[in-house]
């Protein structure tokens, strides 16, 4: 009877105490009458749900999509209930914006106050609130800009895509027809003459389930950067000859600013190309996503935030492609998420064929080998969000990324029955020798394949789409 009572007294202590506040917020309220937040729940098992689902055997990639986020959804559903009545009720007084993350059974609140905070922190219900996080866009060198004149037809392959040698795979009848591309960045100028005929939502006429910008919720694709509409001519550029996979459709999400990434901006884009949406967020159709979803954006390393929608790509065969980072030459220095285990990390390369001198290097914080393997991503040409016949010239690898995922197009365009394990491994094994640097991490020279610089070596298009896994 003692004891029953002492963990009754220890609970509602605890209950008194209330849930953990993340310092930042408390900071922001101090400078901003609003902040913007994130409500993590005591009982969310998502974990328990993954592996419920691994045991249905769905075959059918549409099965797969629409029944893991059937099951997600009704476990947050259930969980945030009376967290999600408290919202809309304050919403009615005080005009705030909530964005269920479906994967994760966690939720986005924009524009809270103390009031709030307060209500939330004391909810019975809410294990932590976590403030929003940014990082720097990836940086990257631009060295020329032009405007396009004459015939729109491609003529001449940019060193790139001729490097990774597509154009072999093209002559076989396989340049991504059939497969579509996510493309995670700073939004894209879906009237570029390179990008318009291929962009989903021109060809069926809707930007919904196509385009989604998690904050603004603007109703039309844009990009105030220039780096998105860049990457995004790299997987799917039909003209100029920039584009790794022309035959791809392309979808996009603004998950990072002119300048900055937000961690929520792209937690939600994580959870849209898994299931995306109408541009306001309604409305969601899983059968809608992508096969492929380039990410050329990171920062830190040994971060854990994106490892729920990683573990989900893999499950759904949405293959996350990932820059490794312009931190480099030295060691120790590949970005998160692509140092990740279920992220496929890229490195960059000269037109020399020698690794970029600030692409970003191995081993992880946790010892692994990455990056997984290397692609072109100094000095590419690719489309401008300047102007529908404007190209520029950019270095990082944030453009080496959108080959690898060019790449993936075409796997998946001659394997069409591969899961995300299986193109990893063509992407690994299709690649060949580059010039080392006589660098050295962990051990491992560059001279040696895997190795920390560049992974398993240069990608080859058309071998990694013969690779038999």
């Amino acid at each position: 009877m003692k004891l029953q009572i002492v963990l009754v007294i220890v609970g509602l202590a605890a209950s008194a105490q209330g849930a953990h506040v993340a310092p930042k917020i408390l900071e922001n309220l101090e400078l901003s009458p609003t902040t913007n937040i994130m409500v993590t729940f005591k009982n969310a098992k998502t974990a328990s749900i993954a592996a419920r689902f691994d045991t249905l055997n769905l075959r059918s990639r549409e099965a797969r999509l629409n029944t893991l986020h059937a099951m997600y959804k009704d476990h947050a559903d259930t969980i945030q209930a009376d967290v999600l009545t408290l919202l809309k009720k304050a919403e009615g007084v005080k005009k705030h914006y909530t964005s269920q993350l479906w994967i994760s059974a966690e939720i986005i609140v924009r524009d809270v106050d103390k009031e709030i905070v307060e209500q939330l922190r004391y909810h019975p219900d809410v294990e932590s609130l976590l403030a929003e996080e940014f990082f720097p866009l990836l940086d990257t060198v631009e060295e020329f800009s032009y405007a396009r004149e004459g015939d729109a037809n491609i003529t001449n392959l940019q060193w790139g895509v001729e490097r990774v040698n597509a154009e072999a795979v093209w002559r076989n009848g396989h340049n991504g027809q059939g497969i579509v591309v996510g493309n995670i960045d700073t939004g894209v100028r879906h009237t570029h003459e390179s990008l318009r005929d291929n962009y989903r939502g021109t060809i069926t006429g809707s930007h919904n389930w196509n385009w989604f910008a998690p904050t603004q919720r603007t109703a039309l694709p844009s990009d105030t950067n220039g780096h998105g509409t860049h990457v995004a001519g790299t997987i799917s550029g039909t003209v100029n000859g920039i584009g790794v996979a022309p035959g791809s459709r392309w979808i996009a999400c603004r998950g990072c600013g002119a300048l900055l990434c937000s961690n929520f901006d792209l937690l939600e884009c994580g959870n849209w190309i898994a299931c995306p949406t109408f541009t306001d967020g309604t409305n969601p159709s899983c059968s809608q996503a992508p096969h492929v979803v380039n990410n050329s954006w990171g920062g830190g390393r040994g971060n854990t935030f994106y490892d729920a929608i990683l573990a989900t790509w893999r499950t759904l065969n949405i293959d996350g492609i990932f820059a490794a980072g312009n931190s480099g030459p030295n060691c120790d220095t590949v970005n998160s998420p692509s140092d990740r285990p279920d992220a496929i990390s890229v490195a960059s390369t000269t037109v020399d064929d020698v690794i970029s001198n600030f692409s970003s290097v191995g081993p992880t914080t946790d010892g692994r080998m990455r990056p997984d393997f290397a692609c072109p991503g100094s000095a590419i040409v690719s489309a401008s969000h300047l102007a529908d016949n404007q190209y520029r010239s950019l270095s990082g690898t944030s453009m080496a990324a959108p080959h690898g995922a060019g790449i993936a197009a075409l796997i998946r365009n001659r394997n069409p029955s591969y899961n995300t394990n299986q193109v990893r491994a063509a992407l690994i094994r299709g690649v060949r020798a580059i010039t080392p640097s006589g660098r050295t991490c962990a051990g491992v020279p560059d001279s040696v394949r895997p190795n920390h610089h560049v992974g398993a070596g240069l990608s080859d298009a058309s071998t990694a789409v013969q690779v038999i896994v």
